[in-house]
């Protein structure tokens, strides 16, 4: 499966590589410009116009506890970075010098994947004027939505996340990596949730976002894999006591034919021993009447 993702994004990127270099031309400078791709693009505006106000109201909303932002890179479908953002911090799993280091704490000096909580703040003047350009939330290819709101304090919020990352289990790149641990950590601090939370937590494709092609779960994967080997078992199972059945069905019949057959033979054999016997007895009697 892994192949057959590779040989897509690659094909992803030459086209997309083949339409920036055609995009650079006169003749693509002509087609970008037409009325037709013009009102292309009107149309799809026009269309993502209730997404985006939803959205925005959403973002403006501070009524029903601190919001929590989700930032995810998008390029080509690929697996990237993901970060969650709340009380003035992003919170994330990765790899770097500091490991583990949170605002006082002194990093425990090993190199390995596990969260991270920094400082950040949100670019809302490029985020805006991306929204008012494109409409979509996309900032030199990061997404940044609000994906709901949390009533917890910022030091419950550390918490949780220290909690999520000593349970996590070991880092693996595509069955328990940054997004796993993201998810889990949002379900434990959000309260409510916002119109972007399903884009977040199942990659559900809308017109506001782009989406990855991520690798199922290996828990999933196994166990879909264990039903349908199973079932391939069972229909296997079945055919086999099928034509057994069928078998001996048939080798009884056979059986009882060739019983049969044998009895009328030995019939016939005692009947002709018979039929000889009578005729050697009748001759000697014949022989003995005509001797008198």
């Amino acid at each position: 499966m892994g192949s057959v993702l590779s040989c897509l994004e690659a094909d992803k990127r030459r086209k997309e590589k083949k339409m920036a270099q055609f995009a650079q031309t006169k003749r693509g400078q002509r087609v970008m410009n037409s009325n037709r791709m013009v009102r292309y693009r009107e149309k799809r505006l026009k269309a993502m116009q209730p997404d985006v106000e939803l959205r925005l109201r959403e973002e403006e909303d501070h009524t029903k506890g601190q919001q929590v932002w989700f930032s995810r890179y998008i390029y080509n479908g690929r697996l990237r970075h993901w970060v969650l953002m709340t009380h003035g911090n992003k919170y994330e799993l990765r790899l770097g010098e500091n490991v583990g280091k949170a605002n006082g704490e002194e990093p425990p000096g090993e190199s390995k994947f596990t969260y991270h909580m920094t400082p950040f703040t949100i670019e809302e003047e490029k985020r805006k004027a991306a929204l008012a350009e494109s409409s979509l939330p996309d900032v030199d290819g990061f997404y940044v939505c609000l994906i709901g709101w949390t009533t917890k304090t910022k030091d419950e919020v550390d918490l949780a996340c220290r909690s999520v990352s000593q349970s996590f289990g070991e880092y693996h790149l595509l069955w328990k990596n940054c997004q796993h641990f993201l998810r889990i950590l949002a379900d434990q601090i959000l309260a409510t949730k916002a119109a972007d939370y399903p884009w977040f937590k199942s990659n559900t494709k809308t017109r506001y976002q782009k989406t990855q092609s991520l690798m199922p779960p290996p828990l999933e994967f196994l166990l879909k894999m264990q039903l349908q080997m199973t079932a391939q078992m069972q229909a296997q199972v079945q055919n086999q006591i099928q034509l057994q059945t069928q078998n001996q069905t048939q080798n009884q019949i056979q059986n009882q034919i060739q019983m049969q057959i044998q009895n009328q033979i030995q019939i016939q054999i005692q009947n002709q021993i018979q039929n000889q016997i009578q005729m050697q007895v009748q001759n000697q009697i014949t022989m003995q009447n005509v001797g008198s």
